[in-house]
């Protein structure tokens, strides 16, 4: 069987043809495409907001810092009024820590205010869990836990936006 030279020519230029031509960019849903993919929300900065539980409303901070799926940082805690002479106005301020695991979309957090530190109540420690998430630049959540003084906190929920 004899292949005639320029046939063999035609067949090796179509195969590199084939062979060389770049891959079609194809949509992703949330922007960006296969090869170049959208970045992933970041929750880095600081979200601050209100709060209440079955204890009393509050104010909210969080600052928060995130490295792939992981989110640490601070928490604060305050009341609403500081002044108004409630229990909650000086049971409520409490300053401690952020832990959680984000995965775009659903914050799954651990908050930790330990005893001690400049709260009017220092001997107090309060651990709560819960998740949050986020819509554009809006944390919307749940949690709940206990405190050692206070006792339960239940049917937590809270709405933070990220500040400037």
């Amino acid at each position: 069987m004899r292949v005639s030279l320029a046939a063999l020519i035609v067949l090796c230029v179509t195969a590199l043809a084939c062979g060389s031509s770049p891959s079609p960019v194809v949509p992703t849903s949330g922007g960006g495409t296969a090869t170049n993919p959208p970045a992933r929300p970041d929750l880095t900065g600081t979200w601050s907001g209100t709060g209440s539980d079955s204890y009393s409303p509050e104010r909210v901070k969080w600052v928060l810092a995130q490295s792939s799926t992981t989110v640490t940082g601070t928490a604060e805690l305050a009341p609403m009024d500081p002044a108004d002479g409630s229990c909650a106005s000086c049971h409520k301020p409490r300053k401690g820590n952020i832990t959680g695991t984000f995965d775009g979309t659903t914050l799954t957090l651990k908050m930790n205010f330990p005893a001690g530190g400049d709260v009017p109540t220092p001997i107090c420690v309060t651990d709560l869990a819960g998740s949050a998430t986020m819509a554009g630049s809006q944390l919307t959540g749940t949690y709940s836990g206990s405190d050692t003084c206070e006792g339960l906190f239940a049917n937590g929920q809270l709405t933070l936006t990220r500040q400037p």
